[in-house]
């Protein structure tokens, strides 16, 4: 394969959501990073981190009707299965701060956002300590039908064209600034959980 071919498929929503929160990425998974899954403490840090940002994200998509453009949204949403987590780790599912998106454009790059890193998660998920194995609903959540190519199928096909597009890397950018914050907050917290 030439670099010209090559470059000619990197132009859909997805490369353009990738080069618009590259460094938003990069942030996030320096800060989550931090989290150490081999110890009973970190792996519920981390945790408790993304309970501060993944129920009010998936409910902003709610909200914005993102089921509409995703047909299998339901089974992709992941608050449950956190939330199941916590409780089997006994933590308390910390405040997760509302925030609305301005359409779904917005939604569907948050959803962006959501679903790479279900493939994050996934890759972190044999770093867990031995203690917390019974409590990894969602580090291994499957919605099934195709899970990240099938999302990306269904993404292209919702904004082909690039009109809409600056929208959908807003509610990205949006996506990945909650987790940043969320993130931010669980580190200043952490220390006080465990005086």
């Amino acid at each position: 394969m030439s670099h010209t071919d090559d470059a000619s498929r990197r132009t859909g929503l997805r490369w353009h959501l990738r080069r618009e929160t590259h460094s938003l990425h990069e942030a996030a998974d320096a800060l989550g990073g931090a989290h150490d899954l081999g110890t009973l403490a970190g792996y519920r840090g981390f945790l408790r981190a993304h309970a501060r940002a993944l129920p009010a994200l998936e409910a902003a998509c709610d909200a914005a009707g993102l089921a509409t453009l995703l047909p299998d949204w339901p089974r992709r949403r992941r608050a449950a299965a956190l939330a199941a987590d916590l409780a089997a780790l006994r933590v308390a599912p910390p405040p997760s701060p509302p925030l609305a998106f301005a359409g779904l454009e917005e939604a569907l790059g948050a959803a962006y956002v959501l679903e790479g890193s279900r493939l994050g998660n996934a890759l972190l998920l044999r770093g867990v300590v031995t203690e917390a194995r019974g409590a990894v609903a969602y580090l291994s959540h499957d919605p099934g039908a195709g899970g990240w190519p099938a999302f990306l199928g269904l993404l292209e096909k919702a904004l082909p064209g690039p009109e809409n597009w600056p929208q959908a890397a807003r509610g990205a950018r949006l996506a990945f600034e909650h987790f940043l914050a969320a993130l931010r907050r669980e580190r200043t917290a952490e220390p006080m959980l465990h005086a």
